[in-house]
């Protein structure tokens, strides 16, 4: 398991989720580089995907909250360590994030399909994708000989009645 921060939100996905649940402390670690990536697969349906970093931070948060909720407050003379009050700012922490993907999250990203040669080999060869109703060469004459016939504009079928 790794923990890793380069310092730079922008750099990847797991750095922004890093920076957004404020997990940036090298010597508090709360979550791994692992978990932050199985959380972003679910959450953008990619490991990488920066498509819905508030939402993935968001899971994040109520994931740290849960493991904090799990250890017990201590007091030791004048020293107390609280995690519940941790718990409880993660999850508040949670809901912020939570309304900021609702907002952030709202707009649908588009996609093209079919701009490179890959892709729309990728989409031919996938038989659950529509085929559609127009393809090219769809009106390619099939009986004139196998593609015999070389005569652009009218097709020419042969004598007719006249001669």
């Amino acid at each position: 398991m790794t923990w890793t921060y380069s310092g730079d939100p922008s750099a990847n996905a797991r750095d922004a989720i890093r920076f957004l649940i404020g997990d940036t402390d090298t010597t508090d670690q709360l979550i791994t580089d692992e978990e932050i990536a199985w959380v972003n697969t679910e959450a953008s349906g990619t490991s990488t995907g920066t498509t819905a970093l508030y939402d993935a931070a968001y899971r994040c948060c109520i994931t740290i909250a849960s493991k904090l909720a799990r250890q017990a407050d201590k007091q030791i003379g004048d020293l107390r360590v609280s995690m519940s009050q941790k718990a409880d700012g993660y999850r508040k922490q949670a809901q912020e994030l939570k309304s900021l993907s609702m907002r952030e999250g709202g707009v649908p990203i588009p996609y093209a399909g079919g701009l490179t040669f890959s892709d729309k080999e990728i989409d031919q060869d996938n038989s659950d994708i529509f085929a559609g109703w127009f393809a090219s060469g769809q009106f390619n004459n099939s009986r004139d000989g196998g593609g015999q016939n070389t005569n652009q504009g009218i097709q020419y079928f042969g004598p007719g009645a006249d001669t």
